[in-house]
């Protein structure tokens, strides 16, 4: 367990914490799912959620992609275009809640970064600049 691990453990569950590190493990997942979870009844293109959430449509698709295959979002097909929703499964749901509600606080979001951040330097092998 690194640092980053250590400290959001002290401010967030368990369950939360695996949440995080098995499913919003970019931020490009954590921007997806965060959108979703404050708009829980939209029902969205590539395009849209590259536009809300400033990310590159590649990145958003490959994070689309794995989040539908973990069964976080649900992708639906509709007058022959990709559309994508959250997932109506109870537990998703109830997960996705928890997030914003600890994504809300401050200190918390700022601890999620950081360890995100960290994440991304350890795979990319290239020290923050």
């Amino acid at each position: 367990m690194d640092v980053g691990e250590i400290l959001l453990k002290k401010h967030i569950d368990e369950g939360m914490l695996n949440f995080l590190k098995n499913h919003l493990n970019t931020f490009e997942k954590l921007d997806i799912v965060r959108f979703f979870g404050l708009n829980s009844s939209s029902r969205v293109d590539v395009e849209t959620l590259t536009e809300v959430t400033n990310n590159k449509k590649e990145e958003i698709e490959k994070a689309l992609k794995e989040l539908v295959k973990n069964r976080i979002i649900e992708e639906t097909l509709r007058d022959g275009k990709k559309l994508y929703e959250l997932s109506q499964n109870k537990n998703i749901l109830e997960l996705v809640k928890r997030f914003i509600s600890y994504y809300s606080k401050n200190s918390i979001r700022m601890l999620i970064i950081g360890y995100l951040l960290n994440k991304s330097i350890e795979k990319s092998g290239t020290p923050a600049q």
